[in-house]
């Protein structure tokens, strides 16, 4: 697996160095020459403001504080979202007043270089990374040969389901995609027609870039110093087939992600499986509390061969024109490696973000109650499947304007269940915004 990953990670670098000299053309600090030194006092410590909207942060960032009377962070929350929290970075370092670290989706990594949003932090975490981060999340950090942005958490994707139900209806944990077919229609009769097995979400453009990883695809890649798109190949054709057949069918359900119909749809146990990641267990947990001990995660089902996408996962980069990145990068290197980091991060119980350092999934484990799983153990269960993570997969340069473009479109589609014309939209958004980020398109 990761032999094949760091080949198309190789691979990237030619298109990628190009995105480099574009980012640097932004303004981009491409060293360390603006950098301060990181060595505040008690008295006076260095500070660095610090952006973020994903749960736990702010009470990781008052930890370090407490621990670290040298360097000062001072925590802002944003937005969530494409036109959220990205956008609002993008502005601020346009306009000279960005936050010194942010953290970043792996899929938003490549889009953020190409703006020249990020800072090459080579220098300041390239060994931390390498050290702790398994080779195929690394892949999504170090591009161009150079190091963005530091691991904190990886998403392979994930089946969860209510135990007491598939007891009731009679189904066994599918396996396979022809499995979990079967198991839907076996649910759908034995239940009169009130339950299905899933909700599937079918407007949620992140679940059908796992899915299509899953199945082999590679959405983006490149040729020379040219990037190719291919969000129309066969493997993801077959994983839109299979869907529209299930929807057409009538056997499973297809609310709009994260709306008050999916939620009430599990909430009433009509619904009684989700594909989410590793870090979807916290957000069920908090959503569904009276549903506690009824709940388990199991492998994704497969095309015959174990696998599966990740879906999110995140990273802790500095901007552009942080002038005080040896700071910045000592309290990154703590948030992604430290154990206190961790703790205070997951404490609440709203977050199940699984570690991308190995080291640190026990001390993830310790902090969240597995009450809610009958004491399962999630984080031995997601963190057996990083290793069947599909391989070779690349994010775009442009996944933020192409993801907008396929959500909408899939959210027309969902009622018909006729997915494709979405991904076919998504290969003409992706080649067209390439080409007008002034980036090169294989032929």
């Amino acid at each position: 697996m990761h032999t094949t990953s760091r080949t198309s990670s190789i691979a990237l670098a030619a298109a990628v160095v190009s995105l480099a000299v574009l980012a640097t053309a932004c303004g981009g600090n491409g060293g360390g020459d603006q950098a301060d030194a990181g060595n505040g006092t008690a008295g006076k410590p260095v500070e660095i403001t610090y952006w973020s909207w994903m749960p736990g942060t702010k009470d990781m960032a008052a930890a370090f504080n407490k621990s670290h009377p040298n360097i000062k962070v001072t925590f802002a929350e944003i937005p969530a979202g494409l036109n959220g929290g990205y956008d609002k970075i993008s502005k601020a370092v346009k306009a000279g007043n960005a936050p010194d670290v942010v953290n970043v989706e792996y899929q938003a990594v490549p889009d953020l270089v190409t703006q020249g949003l990020l800072r090459d932090s080579s220098a300041e975490l390239g060994d931390s990374v390498e050290s702790y981060a398994p080779e195929a999340v690394r892949d999504l950090v170090e591009l161009g040969g150079k190091t963005w942005a530091s691991p904190y958490d990886v998403g392979p994707q994930t089946l969860y389901y209510r135990t007491d139900l598939f007891k009731q209806y009679g189904i066994e944990v599918p396996k396979t995609w022809d499995e979990f077919k079967a198991a839907a229609e076996k649910v759908k009769t034995a239940s009169k027609g009130e339950a299905r097995l899933l909700d599937f979400w079918g407007d949620d453009t992140a679940t059908w870039a796992g899915l299509a990883q899953q199945a082999g695809a590679k959405w983006y890649g490149s040729s020379g110093d040219a990037w190719k798109v291919s969000i129309t190949d066969p493997a993801t054709k077959k994983v839109a087939d299979y869907w529209k057949d299930l929807v057409k069918e009538d056997l499973v359900l297809n609310h709009k992600a994260w709306s008050p119909e999916a939620t009430k749809a599990v909430t009433d146990s009509r619904a009684i499986a989700l594909i989410g990641a590793s870090w979807s267990a916290g957000g069920i947990k908090t959503t569904y509390p009276k549903q506690q001990g009824k709940w388990a995660e199991a492998p994704l089902p497969h095309w015959g061969e174990p696998a599966t996408g990740a879906v999110g996962g995140s990273a802790f980069a500095i901007t552009k024109d942080s002038e005080k990145a040896a700071a910045a990068a000592q309290f990154i290197k703590w948030a992604t490696t430290d154990e206190e980091a961790v703790k205070a991060r997951l404490a609440a119980g709203t977050s199940s973000a699984l570690p991308a350092a190995e080291k640190l999934r026990a001390t993830a484990k310790s902090t969240f109650d597995a009450s809610f799983f009958g004491g399962q153990d999630i984080y031995a269960v997601a963190g057996e499947q990083v290793p069947a993570i599909a391989a070779g997969w690349s994010w775009s340069p442009v996944h933020n304007s192409t993801t907008m473009t396929m959500q909408a479109e899939f959210g027309k589609a969902q009622k018909s269940g006729e997915f494709w014309a979405a991904f076919q939209a998504g290969q003409a958004a992706a080649e067209k915004a390439i080409t007008d980020r002034g980036l090169k398109l294989a032929k």
